[in-house]
């Protein structure tokens, strides 16, 4: 209750107007909650929820419809891109904050907002705030580890890049200052990870990014081998390590087996802590090891395909 007060506290003095962005298609199971949530709120007042679908064949827009202060706005599927989408919608939008939002993605209190709004006005150097991801019901394990080591229960402050950090920023719940992004939009043409490409270019600018756990949000996914295949293969080929292709082709194989070898055994040490019955265990070991085989497979697929600059 005391901290309740605390937040309630501390909202009075937000001034910003708020712009939240929402992307999505085939979205009738979750964007009810997902604005349920949003109008729940406390805190900073929300000028508008901008949602850009791209193509629903189901109840979507008549679910977003039926809620105040939403902007539908339609394109075609063939017109959508994670960056470009998201380009669209901060250029649409009136806010001096814009909020990125996965129609998926649905807030986990009534001060998911308020405690993005709160890090971002900490000080102008910070330009992008991230939430923590919460594991659905159900969420395989390995997912649920990846989940918890990269967000954590406290908050951090980051200031450079680095390679091995595969969540330097998430759009999936996130704030930037409008007045950043003018200055750094997102990618147009990229194929996926459009927020770690954003990341790495403000933190080179000499901006900061926060991530904090006080503001979360229920999102996980369980895919399947052939979907985190070709899931890791669009990351490969944004997210790089290799500075040419001849490098990557050899060694790439070193650095995929590494990785499958230390992401499987770190799984399984998390798996056998847990009370699960031992066949329960055994099958969350297969997952495991089918998701990291797939997804590294997929990494070194887009390494080795990735236009390198000559």
């Amino acid at each position: 209750m005391s901290i309740n007060r605390h937040w309630r506290k501390i909202v009075t003095t937000h001034k910003n107007r708020i712009s939240i962005i929402i992307p999505a298609k085939n979205e009738e199971k979750t964007i009810g909650l997902c604005l349920d949530a949003i109008m729940s709120q406390r805190g900073p007042e929300i000028t508008e929820v901008v949602i850009i679908d791209s193509g629903s064949t189901d109840e979507t827009c008549a679910i977003a419809a039926r809620y105040e202060k939403v902007r539908l706005i339609t394109i075609r599927p063939e017109e959508f891109g994670h960056g470009k989408t998201r380009n669209l919608g901060a250029g649409l939008a009136q806010g001096e904050i814009l909020i990125f939002l996965n129609a998926d993605a649905i807030p986990q209190d009534d001060y998911w907002l308020d405690r993005l709004v709160l890090e971002l006005n900490r000080e102008k150097k910070i330009a992008g705030v991230y939430s923590r991801h919460l594991p659905r019901e159900g969420c395989h394990l390995y997912m649920a580890r990846d989940l918890e080591k990269a967000m954590p229960a406290f908050r951090i402050e980051k200031t450079r890049t680095d390679p091995l950090d595969f969540f330097q920023f998430s759009t999936v719940s996130a704030a930037i200052r409008k007045e950043i992004w003018v200055c750094y939009p997102f990618q147009d043409e990229i194929p996926i990870a459009e927020d770690q490409e954003w990341a790495e270019r403000v933190l080179q600018a000499g901006y900061k990014l926060v991530y904090t756990p006080d503001s979360s949000v229920l999102h996980s996914h369980n895919y399947s081998s052939r979907e985190m295949f070709h899931l890791k293969k669009r990351v490969g080929q944004v997210v790089n390590p290799f500075p040419n292709r001849i490098s990557a082709i050899f060694l790439g194989p070193f650095l995929s087996l590494g990785g499958i070898i230390v992401k499987c055994c770190a799984d399984y040490a998390y798996i056998m802590k847990l009370g699960l019955p031992l066949i329960g265990k055994i099958r969350e070991m297969i997952t495991s090891l089918k998701a990291r085989t797939s997804g590294f497979a997929g990494h070194y697929a887009g390494w080795v395909t990735k236009s390198h600059p000559q």
